[in-house]
């Protein structure tokens, strides 16, 4: 998809540049070992067992890897939907869950399996949803005061910041859980 469009300066944009710039960003913060651990080796081989696992059950804000991946989710796919309701002219909404959704009642296998697949499905989209969407789209800020591209980025810079959690976790719980 090509945008070239004027910047307020009058300046000439080449807005398939920026949307390959803002998909360098995202593939950076998500999947390439640069200044982020990727997300797919980052819960490579994370059991179920350690992925509920708290650091300090006594401490309501200690996080489990299981709660940070339902929490990268819920506002992976907000971003998603923001994108859409931008679009549609309607106001950005929070994720419907919450920002830190509950644990699901089971803590098996099967269900951290499934909520992985929910969180790989989140980032396909986002992807996805960045490569259909214009620049001049991106760069629209509506009537919130900030544009999508500017959500975008935050989420970029959000998600990298949570992936850094879970390979702290996955260092704890082994020091935690290694018997000496």
């Amino acid at each position: 998809m090509t945008d070239v469009f004027h910047n307020p300066a009058g300046e000439f944009v080449d807005g398939s540049a920026v949307q390959r710039d803002v998909l360098l960003a995202f593939e950076y913060s998500h999947n390439e070992e640069d200044w982020v651990f990727p997300l797919a080796d980052a819960l490579a081989g994370v059991t179920a067992e350690e992925a509920a696992w708290i650091p300090d059950p006594a401490d309501s804000e200690s996080r489990s890897i299981w709660r940070i991946v339902l929490h990268i989710t819920v506002w992976t796919e907000n971003i998603v939907e923001r994108m859409s309701q931008r679009t549609r002219g309607e106001r950005p909404g929070r994720p419907a869950e919450g920002a830190w959704p509950n644990l699901p009642p089971a803590l098996d296998e099967a269900a951290w399996e499934q909520d992985k697949q929910r969180l790989w499905e989140a980032v396909a989209s986002m992807r996805a949803h960045i490569a259909e969407t214009t620049v001049i789209a991106m760069l629209d800020q509506g009537d919130v005061g900030y544009s999508q591209l500017a959500d975008l980025l935050c989420r970029f810079a959000h998600n990298a910041y949570h992936i850094g959690q879970i390979t702290k976790l996955r260092d704890w719980y082994v020091k935690e859980t290694t018997v000496r």
